[in-house]
């Protein structure tokens, strides 16, 4: 019995050891401002406008599509405007699966960029499968880095998922101004006026005091 359990050991040993081989994952450049880790045998296509790395893992699939934002598309103003890209994207990915439900949406960062972050669960009738999503979006470029695997493989494939979101990287000068219009200079009146609106009630209420305190002590002598 215990040759048998010192044998068990061993090859589970072995069977993780080549797991953690098989799912090694090796940096890929996007483009000068994003770049993330993927196995080592993954396939390249590229349409106008859009690029697409596909690989398989040891518990699931991979794929992440970069593409070129249209010219002339909606401009992005602020954070309402991108939180509205995130819905818009969100809502094409549930109509094109059919069946699938959309759980677990929320807003998260990426260095200094906001990222959206949801799953989308499809029932293919032998089984759910979950496609984790995560969208990140600037004024050129939308990235989509995706992770498809079995709800029953979901513990196994947990590791590997995480490795593989954990390795996006973005350049360090990419922040919220690359995914919306910031009018910083357009926030200075509204500051101004804040303090105008603040002040002017208070040096009013100050004179009063002051005014009356004044009467008081003219009164008393």
């Amino acid at each position: 019995m215990k040759k048998l359990m010192i044998f068990l050991s061993v090859l589970l040993l072995i069977n993780r050891t080549y797991a953690q081989k098989q799912y090694y994952l090796t940096p890929v450049k996007l483009d000068s401002s994003v770049a993330v880790s993927l196995p080592k045998e993954f396939s390249k296509n590229a349409a106008t406008g859009q690029q697409s790395f596909v690989a398989n893992g040891v518990y699931g699939s991979f794929l992440v599509i970069r593409s070129v934002n249209p010219p002339g598309g909606k401009t992005v103003k602020n954070t309402n405007g991108l939180d509205n890209v995130f819905q818009e994207y969100i809502k094409k990915v549930q109509t094109s699966s059919g069946n699938g439900t959309v759980v677990n949406v929320r807003d998260t960062t990426m260095g200094k960029l906001a990222v959206c972050d949801f799953i989308l669960q499809t029932d293919t009738g032998s089984g759910v499968q979950l496609r984790h999503f995560k969208l990140l979006y600037t004024k050129n470029t939308t990235y989509t880095f995706e992770y498809l695997y079995d709800d029953f493989r979901k513990d196994e494939a947990d590791g590997e998922m995480k490795a593989f979101f954990s390795s996006i990287k973005t350049a360090p000068d990419l922040d919220r101004d690359d995914q919306y219009i910031v009018t910083a200079q357009s926030s200075q009146p509204i500051i101004v006026k804040i303090i105008l609106f603040g002040l002017i009630p208070l040096a009013i209420i100050i004179a009063v005091i002051v005014f009356l305190r004044r009467r008081d002590t003219m009164t008393l002598t």
